[in-house]
């Protein structure tokens, strides 16, 4: 039985990619654990824990995003930056998390992020699609 449970586990598992890009920058976005200043890198959301922070790295800065505790959803954000890969309404979606900012007169800058993996992917069957062209 504890065999079925561990296969199913990794069948559940969310486990988000590092590299980004948002508005054509790169971004990469690794997670932390840190509950007991273990500070251990999160490969599954499912672990995500009450000490758990993010660090965003986007062009020369390095922003540092505690979790948030808002109902239904996994997201980080210091009131300056947001980032999260599900909102209370969507399912989540580690290749297209969401990322904003607070500028300093109040406006927010969304940014369109997708995993490099997707864009790549995305980017290789648009060129095979003009290949045929």
């Amino acid at each position: 039985m504890r065999l079925i449970t561990i296969l199913l586990s990794f069948l559940v598992s969310i486990t988000p990619p590092q590299d980004f890009i948002c508005n054509g920058i790169p971004l990469k976005a690794i997670i932390y654990n840190n509950i007991s200043s273990s500070y251990q890198v999160l490969n599954d959301l499912n672990d995500l824990d009450e000490g758990a922070f993010i660090v965003l790295k986007l062009d020369e800065t390095s922003i540092m995003i505690p979790r948030t505790f808002n109902k239904d959803e996994i997201s980080f954000t210091d009131k300056k930056w947001w980032w999260s890969y599900k909102l209370r309404e969507t399912p989540v979606d580690v290749d297209h998390p969401y990322l904003r900012r607070r500028k300093p007169n109040g406006e927010i800058e969304n940014f369109q992020c997708i995993s490099e993996a997707l864009s790549l992917k995305n980017n290789n069957v648009a060129i095979i699609q003009n290949d045929q062209l």
